[in-house]
């Protein structure tokens, strides 16, 4: 059995699966309250699955960006149960969960969560790097020509505001909250555990770093 966290902003998901597939999961508005709730809501749902501790062989993680105390919780709580436990810890970045459930599509895909009053963290699919960037709308109207699908936590607030400036141009995608699935953080932890193994949780951190340092973070932790 996997457990999986994603405490990027307020709102949490976890769940548990088996080789990907998920058979329990939980999702709330945890709001600042995630040092609090994170753990009784972890524990209700292994007991409500009856899983013990000892039943779990891996953890997967969502790593930011995100949240500075949020996602610290998350990758605490992670990296003790996979230390404790001796199982594989998997990490799997926040704006990747978003996207996936677009992909694959023949037209771009732009991910987005809130950096900022005035920018997102965003990830584009048709970008060759596959690299997430920190942009303001204006920056993301004038490099969309084309038919774009815009999704992601941010969209509930921006997506208003992306019609305005791109017209038809903009596909709008609005969820409601949350807009990650723990299903889709299980898919992917799964098979990169399946593919890569573990990660070394020594040097292993959240992507919380905005601004100047932010490239090079990004770059360290790049999938």
């Amino acid at each position: 059995m996997e457990l999986s966290i994603d405490t990027s902003t307020s709102f949490c998901s976890i769940s548990l699966s088996s080789k990907g597939m998920v058979v329990k999961d939980l999702a709330w508005d945890a709001s600042r309250n995630h040092s609090v709730e994170l753990c009784p809501a972890i524990w209700a749902i292994m007991n409500e699955a009856k899983i013990k501790p000892y039943d779990l062989n891996s953890v997967f993680i969502a790593k930011g960006p995100g949240g500075f105390s949020s996602l610290r919780v998350g990758m605490s709580f992670a990296k003790t149960i996979s230390m404790s436990l001796q199982i594989p810890l998997v990490a799997i970045r926040t704006l990747d969960i978003e996207i996936n459930p677009y992909l694959p599509s023949k037209i771009p895909v732009f991910a987005m969560i809130k950096a900022s009053t005035k920018s997102v963290y965003s990830i584009n699919s048709h970008d060759g790097d596959d690299s997430i960037k920190i942009m303001n709308l204006d920056e993301i109207a004038k490099i969309t020509k084309s038919k774009t699908i815009f999704c992601g936590e941010a969209v509930s607030e921006l997506g208003s505001e992306l019609t305005s400036k791109l017209g038809n141009l903009a596909i709008v995608k609005r969820k409601n909250m949350p807009t990650r699935k723990a299903s889709v953080l299980a898919s992917l932890g799964y098979e990169k555990l399946m593919e890569f193994g573990g990660e070394d949780i020594d040097i292993l951190e959240p992507i919380y770093i905005s601004g100047a340092q932010y490239d090079s973070a990004i770059s360290q932790n790049k999938k």
